[in-house]
């Protein structure tokens, strides 16, 4: 602690540091441990005594625990200022725990540096949540592969055992054979940012027609538009070459199709624009609904 706090003002301190819920530990400019709240106590397996008074980094204790978090903070002193954090995992009162450990210094109001303040902070909620919400994921993708099995062998067989099939038959089935490609492919991705073997959901860049893109979700909300006696009329310009992800997009286009219709009055109209201006594609979908209202 700062040698001008007085009496009074340092034993308010230590009264607060006791009430936080975070393991504290104050060093002095020597790396002296000057106080020590009882949670830091418990997470390190160390008594108090033996800690207070003598250089933090030279305790003489084997406990795993106080051998684990030194070995982190020996490495942060290496980071910039402003990235000294690790995280660390200890088994403590029956379970395990997963804290952020922190070092950050210590100044005064004329910015003179008195010593180093140590913080853990519990954050095994967050993780089981973390882990909760990862099984959830993984569950899902594996309970949506089976359906998705089903429904493409039924479509296999329309396109094998029923034919001849008429135009417009055809492109209903080609239609649910493309979604089903594209479930499956998020079904994967899903399953793969559960295991850990993806940072996020891979978005690709390749090129395609824009244009097709589009036809194809028309495709998909041409007889929701009927039974909603609502009219799809599109205008789109030839040879919309693009670069991207065009299973990401089409999702994108779903959505905002999805929403006119949603909107939409009986007998009113969807219009959908995708064109060509200054080397980039502009899509925009309008419809007669309602709106958003400005509150």
């Amino acid at each position: 602690m700062d040698s001008t706090l007085g009496i009074d003002e340092a034993t308010r301190i230590e009264t607060v540091i006791e009430s936080l819920e975070v393991g504290v530990i104050l060093l002095d400019l020597d790396g002296i441990v000057t106080h020590a709240n009882e949670l830091a106590a418990i997470i390190l397996g160390i008594e108090r005594e033996e800690m207070v008074a003598r250089v933090f980094d030279q305790l003489e204790a084997q406990q795993p625990h106080y051998l684990k978090i030194n070995s982190a903070l020996r490495r942060m002193n290496n980071y910039p200022a402003a990235e000294r954090r690790a995280e660390v995992s200890l088994h403590v009162r029956g379970r395990d725990h997963v804290y952020v450990l922190k070092a950050a210094a210590l100044q005064s109001k004329s910015q003179r540096s008195f010593g180093t303040i140590v913080t853990l902070q519990d954050i095994s909620h967050l993780r089981d949540k973390d882990r909760a919400r990862a099984n959830l994921v993984a569950t899902l993708s594996h309970e949506i592969k089976s359906p998705l099995t089903s429904v493409s062998l039924a479509v296999e067989l329309l396109q094998r055992d029923f034919a001849p099939l008429n135009q417009r038959q055809q492109d209903l089935i080609a239609t649910v054979a493309e979604d089903i490609a594209r479930i499956r492919e998020l079904s994967d991705s899903l399953l793969n940012l559960a295991r850990g073997e993806t940072a996020s959901i891979t978005v690709r860049n390749v090129s395609f027609d824009f244009g097709k893109l589009v036809t194809s979700v028309k495709e998909k909300f041409v007889i929701e538009a009927e039974q909603k006696n609502v009219a799809l009329e599109f205008q789109i310009d030839p040879h919309l070459e693009s670069q991207g992800d065009p299973i990401k997009l089409s999702w994108v286009f779903s959505i905002l199709v999805a929403n006119a219709l949603r909107s939409s009055r009986p007998s009113g109209k969807i219009e959908v624009i995708a064109k060509c201006a200054e080397q980039r594609i502009r899509l925009s979908v309008s419809d007669e609904g309602p709106g958003i209202a400005p509150a």
